[in-house]
This record gives C-alpha cells, structure tokens and sequence, in this order.
C-alpha cells in the first residue's frame, strides 16, 4: 500500500514539471499575428490566400514555411515581381506580400504574313500548347516559343530566309498588345536532290522512291512536295526510302545525316515550271550494304489456318531476293483473315537471322492467334428515330456468331448506303473485347440526317427551263425504312407529278418493292437546241410529249453480298402534240400501224407496256456523295410483244460508277469519280423506235457544255419529183431525176455512250467544287428503225452522226439545307464539238454548236 502512493507522487510530480516545460517553450514560439497581400489587382485575394499561401494568422510563424509561400506564388507565374516582408506587432509577426501581377495580353496582331493565314498560325499554336491568347498573362518565354512556330511555319510554306520578331507594346494600367512582324523573304524550293555513296540504284528511282520530299516540276508545284522540311524528309527516309531498298533484298541499308544547303541555282525557261532563284540543295549519303535472298522462310503454330497455306501466300521461294514490301503486306492480310474467323488479338514473333557470308536471310513467324471471339451484342446508338430492326436486317454481323472484322466493314457499308444518317467512320464504331468471356460487344454510333423534308423549289434548268414545284420526302417514314415522295413540278419546259412508295423489306422478307405513280409533260424546243438555224436564226418548237402511268418493281439482294436482282414493270399511255412543221414527216412516218386509226389517232394516246429485269452491283460507301466504292447495273427493258402495248422494243442499258479517294495529291480529301453509260434501243417485229424514246443526249446530267437533247444524228429527207403522167422530172443541170429536200432534221440515235469524269473536292461545309470532262456520242446505226417515210428517203449526215462531243469545266456546287440536293453552278467549254455547214435544196443551214456555256441547275450530276 506504501509503495503505491508513492508511486503516484512520483507520477504527479513528472506531470507538473512537464507543464511547467510546456509553459515556458510556449512562451518563447512566436505566433503570425496578421498576414497581409498587396499590389493584386485582378486576382482575388481570397484566392491567393486559400489557394497559395500557406502561412496563417494564429499558428507559429516559420520562415521556412514564407519562403515556401513565395515560391508557390511564383509558380503560379501570375506574377512578374514577389517580395515578402515581415515585421512585429503588438502579439506576433506581421506577413506582407507584396506583389505585381503580370500584365494582360489584350491583343494579338500578326502583320507581313502571306503564305499562311492567321488560322493557320492558331492552329499551330493548339497544336504546340502554347497557351498565348487575347486575355492570358504575358510571358515572355511564350513570345519567344510563339516566334519560333511562326518560323516553322515558314519553313513549312518554302520561306526558310524569313524572319520574326515582336513587338510588346504597353497598354497603361496593366495590358499589352503583342504584334508579330513577319518578314517572310523569297521562296526557296527544292532545286535538286542527289544521293551519294553505295546506292545501286539511280538516282531517279530514289527520288522516286521519295513520297513527301520532291523536286520542283508541275506535280509538287500543286502538292507542296518542293517544300523542305526536316521532319517530313527524315520521315521519307526511314519509312519510304529504307522500305524501298528493303523491297529489293537490302536488308542492312543505312543512311547517313542529310546535307542541305541553300544555293542559287539556275530557274529553268517555262513560266509555270521555274525554279525559284534561291534553291534547296539536298544530299543524302547511302549504303546500301549487300543483297539478301530468301533463305527459309518458316510459319509455326498457325491454329486454325494451315502453315503451309499462309506460307504459300507469301509468294516467296528459297534463292528470291527479299521484299520485305511483300511480307509486311501478306502479314497485314493474314491478320485480316484471323480477324475474318473472330481471332482479333492475332500477333506474331518474328525471329529473323542474316547469314552474312552466304547473304542469305530466314525468318520464323510463330503465329500467335490467341482465342476466337464471338459476337455477343450489337448495340446502336443515337438511332432516335429509326428502328433498331432497320438496322440490324443491314447488319452481316449477326449476335451470337464467330466475330469477323470484314463482316462489320460491310455492315456499316450497308448501313451508310441507306442514306439515313451522317457517314458512319471508324471512329463511329467500337469493338469491346471481354477476354475472359471470349466475346466482344459492337457499339455503332449514328448520327440521324432529317427524315422528312418540305420543300419549295424554283429557278432554271436545261431539263425543266424556268420551273417552280413543292415536293415532299421522307426516306425513313416513321423509322422504320420506307420511303416516300410526292412531287410537283411545273416549268416551261417541264410539268411533273410523282407518287413514289418504296418497302426495302416487302413482308419482313429480304424483297424490296417500289412504287411510282406520274402524270409529266416534257416540251422539246427548239431547233436552236441542236445548234441548227437558217439565216435569219429563227427557231421552232420542236414536240410536246405528256406521260401518264405507273411503275411497279421487286429486287433481292443476293445472300449477304453486294449483288442485286429483280425486275419492274411499267405502263404508260404516252401523248404527242405541238409537232413543229418540217418534223411532221418524221414523227408520224413512226407511228403508223399504232392504232386501228391514222397516225394522228396514235397521237393521242400510244401505250406502251413494258419489263425492265436488271442485276446491281454496288459497293458505294454513301448513298450520296461516295468517296469510294463501285456501282454496275445491267438492264435490258423490253416492251410490247405478249406484254401488249403498241409498239414492240428492246433497250439494254450498262451502267458503271466507281469513287476513288485521292490519295496523291490531296491526302484523301478529294475523290476522283467516273460515270460510263452505254444504250442501245432496236424495234422488232413490225414496229419502230418512236422518236421520243430515241437518243438525245447533252445538259447538266450528260455532256454538260451542250444544251439539253442538242446532240443528235442530223437527217434530211429526199423526195423525187414526177410529172402529171408519173413520169420522173430531169434536172437539166445533172441529168438526174430531180428530187426536193426537207429541212435537216434531229432523228435521236439508237446507241448512245456516255463517259463523264469529276474531281470533286469539297471546300469548306456545304461549298465544293468539281473539275470535270464528259464525253457523249449519239448515234443512228440502224436507218430503217427511223420509220416509214413513204416515197421519200432519208440520209443522215455523216458528221452528226459520228462525232465525239465533249466537254469540260468546272462547276461549284452548294447543297441547300431545305431540298438537301446541290446547286449547281457550271462554267464548261466544249474542245469538241461541230462547227459546219448543210446545203440542201431547201436551203443552206449551219450547225453552230456553242464553245462555251455557263448555266445553272438544282440536282446531282452522278
């Protein structure tokens, strides 16, 4: 009991003397009394207190703790000048800092620039996070990096001897203006280019070889290529130059450090093509070391896929030169077929070995396939309005089966051929690999166009003359594919109303069913629109045809391909009127036997029945504006025979379109695009080809420098005279019976090509232009489906009827938001084309067709 009250004496004595300590070290620490902030005038000073400053009023002033503050401020770089003072006060320490805010950039201005504009410089300095803006604190380090990418940009744009510098100019109280003075020099171009060295090859080839870095000449005039920059040439090296050697079995090829220098060198003579006066020279050291042939090539391990098979399709035998070219590029498409089987994480391990002294080279693939996948969900995503069953009828790719990458390229094909949303890209559609479950989820993205427009159209056309309509579409009626339009349209030259209806999936079936019901009228003037006049160049009417009837078709697509079949039937009560005098002869020459009546009777109403069986390949990747892809389609429409009607004909038709990305000259911005059209029409039995179904070709949507049907075989008929007893009048002057000739006349051709090409290339949203060059040739092969001309005969002119027309230009085109189809403005001149004169007793008449033409339409060329 004593030893424990001693024990807790002893344990209250430490505790005294512990506060005792306490006590005194207490009163000797010093406490920050105050902590002040001056010269801040835009930034809060709340926020430097919270944010930055760790030193408080209240708690033990350590100098260590300021020195921290004032270099968190200085890091903040909102501040060009920090001072901390600190003085007692009346129970501690008082904190100054004092500071000077940086001033403000409040404009920046960019004077001498020429060859580059100021969005490219502010694109420039996104791309380099330089930070330097209207309203960001001025820094000079940022001035200085703004200065050296406006000389990049020099460089870049062949202006390597120019200059920048700028000019901070102080805006009273706390602001400056920043402006950069370019002075961008002369333009100094590659002048020429030469390799050194162990190169084998010739020079030539090795330029050629060269994809970024050129010298100067009419190509790289227009792609920039001439242009020196060491990042692209060195690019050009490693990628292009290297992959070239290593196609030709120069396995070990190394180049050294290029040497460039500016020279003045000699310009050249044609203006467009001249060499700048001041030139790049650049040489590039080589050695291309020896040459490799293929020793053993070796696949192991392959799974699923034969060894021996994927050897076989390198193409590459033991003793063949190595093209590495030709590996890398069997090694892509082994890769797309493990995709093809649902093996997305396919890789290999290649083990190379060179046997210097034999200059042989083996390779080892071990294939490393890794597990298949399956599909387990097909997701679509921003389809608001259109039916997931719309999509997925489209979709190759199928829930539940053997994920295939070529399946889902198709897909998508399919799925932007509809035309029902933006251009579904790559980055629209991801694949989400589970690789503990072996499956991946397909997410598809989609971007809906308007499914429904009302529209109010007008202007001028070749086809329609003056016009003005209202029309109505919608091409996903309800999200669920179908589409509608109804159409009217009433112009000078043309009255359309149109009733279309089209199922794409006939009873859940994989039929397609389109329905069109109309009632037009084309007006066909004048004479002048073959370029025909007489001497006074007066002009006449020439027919008026009016059409009333349906057209009906079913099509399938063939399995999952690209492939179409089907056929349509269509029935027409077809009206003639407003025959010009002179044509009389020929158009009811063709309608004779039509009707139980005269050839006047036909006029009123011809009826034609008809079936159109066609096949359609397309692999256009838009339903509008294709960048790439091919379009063929093979029709032949038949008419009359047991069909009925009242007039028996055949037409086959060939169609082919194909969109090519351009990758050469424009990085696969522009698309190069190509239309072929060939048509053949022939009458059997005892019928004839009709003069309004015959071929008139030229306007906006065939040869565009040509107006509307102005090409045309060329005919004038020859009737012999007799006297009152039958017998034939002599012509005293030749001595042979005399005969009357008709006025020259347009007949239409039964065979008619057409070949048009564009480089389109899209400017800036809705704006693009398009260069183009057509060729058209209308042509009469066969002169007795011209018709009965009873005692008279009819000769065709010769050069009407075999000359090539064409035509090239460019055109401006602007899609306009409420018909979403362009308006097209076109500039064309015609290189080929008639100019000549036709004497005919009648008269003497000249075909004068136009050198140039400059029109405007609303619609698409192809």
């Amino acid at each position: 009991m004593a030893r424990t009250a001693k024990c807790g004496i002893c344990i209250v004595g430490f505790l005294l003397l512990g506060l005792a300590a306490y006590g005194q070290q207490t009163a000797d620490v010093t406490t920050v009394e105050r902590v002040d902030i001056r010269g801040n005038r835009r930034i809060p000073e709340d926020t430097i207190r919270a944010s930055i400053i760790q030193t408080r009023p209240g708690e033990p002033f350590a100098a260590a703790r300021v020195e921290f503050d004032l270099r968190s401020l200085y890091r903040t770089n909102y501040f060009e000048n920090l001072e901390v003072q600190e003085k007692d006060g009346d129970i501690g320490k008082i904190v100054t800092f004092i500071v000077k805010e940086k001033p403000l950039v409040r404009s920046i201005e960019y004077a001498g620039n020429k060859s580059f504009t100021e969005s490219d410089i502010l694109e420039a300095f996104k791309e380099k996070k330089l930070g330097l803006t209207v309203d960001s604190q001025y820094d000079p380090v940022k001035i200085k990096m703004a200065e050296r990418v406006l000389r990049d940009l020099l460089l870049q744009n062949g202006k390597p001897l120019g200059s920048v510098r700028s000019d901070v100019e102080t805006i009273p109280p706390y602001s400056v203006r920043v402006r950069f003075i370019v002075d961008e020099g002369a333009n100094v171009r590659i002048g020429e280019i030469r390799f050194t060295g162990d190169k084998v090859f010739s020079d030539k080839k090795l330029k050629n070889a060269l994809e970024l870095t050129k010298e100067r000449n009419m190509i790289t005039l227009f792609k920039g290529t001439d242009k020196y920059h060491r990042e692209k040439l060195e690019y050009d090296i490693e990628t292009n130059l290297k992959a070239f050697y290593q196609e030709h079995g120069y396995m070990q090829i190394q180049v050294g450090t290029p040497i460039v220098r500016i020279f003045e060198g000699p310009r050249g003579i044609l203006p467009l093509l001249r060499k700048t006066r001041e030139q790049f020279f650049i040489e590039i050291p080589i050695d291309a070391g020896d040459q490799f042939r293929l020793g053993k090539l070796e696949l192991k391990e392959c799974g699923i896929l034969s060894c021996e098979g994927l050897a076989a399709a390198f193409d590459m035998k033991s003793g063949d030169v190595v093209n590495f070219k030709k590996i890398r590029d069997t090694l892509d498409e082994i890769k797309k077929l493990y995709g093809n089987l649902g093996h997305i994480n396919f890789s290999y391990i290649p083990e190379a070995d060179y046997d210097n002294a034999n200059k042989t080279y083996d390779l080892t693939l071990t294939m490393q396939p890794d597990k298949g996948f399956f599909v387990r969900r097909i997701n679509f995503l921003g389809n608001t309005k259109t039916r997931d069953k719309v999509m997925r009828r489209e979709f190759i790719l199928e829930e539940g089966k053997v994920f295939s990458s070529a399946a889902l390229d198709n897909s998508i094909l399919r799925l932007n051929q509809l035309g029902f949303f933006d251009r579904i890209e790559e980055s629209d559609y991801q694949v989400k690999p589970d690789e503990k479950a072996g499956s991946v989820d397909v997410d598809v993205t989609v971007k809906e166009k308007s499914q429904q427009s009302i529209g109010f159209t007008g202007g001028v056309s070749g086809i329609s003359g003056s016009f003005i309509g209202l029309n109505y579409s919608t091409n996903n009626f309800l999200g669920r594919g179908e589409s509608i339009e109804v159409s009217i349209v009433g112009g000078t030259r043309q009255t359309n109303y149109v009733f279309s209806f089209v199922e794409p999936y006939l009873f859940d079936s994989r039929w397609r069913m389109s329905l069109s019901l109309f009632n037009q009228r084309y007006r066909y003037d004048t004479y002048s629109t073959f370029g025909l006049t007489d001497y006074s160049g007066e002009a006449e009417e020439l027919f008026t045809q009016k059409m009333t009837g349906a057209q009906i078709s079913l099509d399938r697509r063939l399995s999952r391909s690209f492939w179409t079949v089907g056929t349509g039937y269509t029935f027409q009560n077809i009206g003639v009127s407003n025959i010009a005098p002179g044509f009389e002869t020929f158009a009811l020459g063709q309608f004779m036997g039509y009707s139980s009546g005269d050839a006047d009777d036909a006029l009123e109403g011809i009826i034609r029945s008809e079936i159109s069986p066609f096949v359609r390949y397309s692999s256009v990747n838009a339903y509008f504006n294709a960048t790439r892809g091919t379009e063929f389609r093979l029709s032949t429409a038949i008419a009359g025979g047991i069909l009925g009607g009242d007039f028996n004909m055949i037409r086959p038709v060939v169609e082919y379109r194909h969109f090519i990305t351009d990758r050469w000259l424009s990085g696969g911005r522009n698309v190069f695009a190509l239309n072929a059209q060939f048509q053949y029409i022939q009458s059997y039995g005892d019928s004839s080809v009709p003069f309004f179904d015959r071929f008139f070709i030229g306007g906006e949507n065939t040869v565009r420098g040509f107006d509307i049907r102005s090409i045309s075989p060329i005919a004038v008929t020859s009737t012999r005279q007799f006297d009152p007893m039958g017998n034939p009048i002599i012509d005293l002057n030749t001595g042979l019976p005399k005969t009357v000739q008709s006025q020259p006349f347009a007949v239409g051709g039964d065979t008619v090509g057409i070949l048009n090409f564009e480089y389109r290339i899209p400017v800036a949203g809705p704006l693009s232009i398009a260069a183009f060059y057509d060729l058209g040739l209308a042509r009469a092969s066969r002169k007795e489906s011209l018709g009965d001309f009873g005692a008279s005969s009819v000769d065709i002119i010769g050069s009407t009827n075999d000359t090539l027309r064409g035509s090239t230009g460019l055109e401006v085109q602007f899609v306009l938001p409420v018909v979403s189809a362009p308006f097209r403005l076109i500039f064309a001149y015609n290189p080929q084309r008639l100019d000549e004169w036709i004497t005919t007793t009648n008269g003497t008449f000249r075909i004068n067709e136009p050198k140039k033409d400059i029109k405007f339409t609303v619609g698409r060329s192809f």
